[in-house]
């Protein structure tokens, strides 16, 4: 059976989970592995060029699960081959997409609909890969879906590893609760491992996960974002120990390293205004925040960003 070391892994987040940020989360976190943002298996059936964002694999970064989207078994297939020849350690289904752009084409959380195409993508990728599958979905709590039951079924008899199980409808936006309650009834309904994800920010909403559901292993999402070393933080405060975090000076450090790596992958100019969006939670409840923010939208350069970074997290007096 599909086993974890910590129980805590890294979520797929579009638009920041690339080889720099994952490479940040091992060395400060350590998680069990890193998700890929979303990559399109027909992309990748057809032979569309893939940016090197989504193919990179950083060789100091630990373990990767390359989540696909895919209707289709032969295209899926064909991309799970291709994308552990890229280095995936796991591949991931993604039933769970809530964007109604990938919903019109039958990816994503569009699938919870049809729990024998789940069942067929499944079996198709098990047969391709030599790498556990994994399968992440979305719960029917407040919705007259009732998908729940047979997807779970479907994705246990298919031969999937283990399964992550977001705790919202594809419908609900994050002022939802998570459902506790769903992550639990398919915990119950499948042997397999299941990951609860939703709303894990600190220790004790952790705790509450686990303790609520009886998961086998816990994902952070958007919490993690400019704070790597979130999951070690909690691995510690779980087994009771206490947990010293960087000091601002490291964690301007650290953004900067950010920064360089996604220099290094994709070139300066694309690397800043990636930057300016990761600089909010780098700075997150930190001394002026706000004009740190503002003054990042007039950076040109990595080398001003570097000089106000500095200002605001390195030559400090507070």
């Amino acid at each position: 059976m599909f086993k974890f070391s910590r129980k805590i892994v890294q979520a797929p987040l579009a638009g920041y989970s690339c080889a720099p940020f994952r490479k940040l989360a091992h060395q400060w976190g350590k998680p069990d592995f890193c998700y890929t943002e979303m990559l399109s298996a027909q992309h990748i059936y057809s032979g569309a060029q893939q940016r090197k964002r989504y193919m990179y694999k950083d060789p100091n970064e630990g373990k990767l699960c390359v989540q696909l989207a895919a209707d289709y078994p032969e295209a899926l297939a064909f991309a799970g081959k291709k994308v552990v020849d890229w280095g995936a350690d796991l591949v991931d289904l993604n039933c769970g997409c809530p964007q109604p752009k990938i919903r019109k084409k039958y990816y994503g959380s569009k699938l919870l609909s049809d729990s024998k195409r789940i069942y067929q993508l499944i079996l198709a990728l098990k047969d391709a890969v030599d790498v556990p599958v994994l399968v992440k979905i979305r719960v029917d709590s407040y919705s007259q879906d009732n998908f729940n039951q047979d997807v779970a079924k479907s994705i246990q008899d298919a031969g999937a590893d283990a399964v992550a199980v977001h705790g919202r409808h594809w419908t609900h936006d994050y002022d939802i609760p998570v459902s506790y309650h769903d992550i639990a009834a398919i915990k119950r309904a499948v042997s397999i491992p299941v990951i609860g994800n939703g709303d894990v920010t600190d220790v004790s909403s952790a705790r509450a996960l686990f303790d609520a559901t009886g998961c086998d292993a816990i994902m952070i999402a958007r919490a993690s974002v400019g704070q790597p070393w979130l999951f070690e933080k909690i691995h510690q405060q779980l087994l009771g120990n206490h947990y010293e975090e960087p000091s601002i000076k490291m964690i301007g450090d650290i953004f900067l390293k950010h920064v360089q790596g996604l220099i290094a992958l994709e070139g300066e100019k694309v690397a800043l205004l990636q930057s300016r969006k990761l600089g909010k939670y780098y700075a997150r409840n930190r001394f002026a925040q706000e004009s740190f923010l503002q003054a990042m939208t007039q950076v040109s350069s990595y080398i001003e960003l570097k000089t106000l970074v500095y200002r605001h997290f390195i030559n400090i007096n507070h």
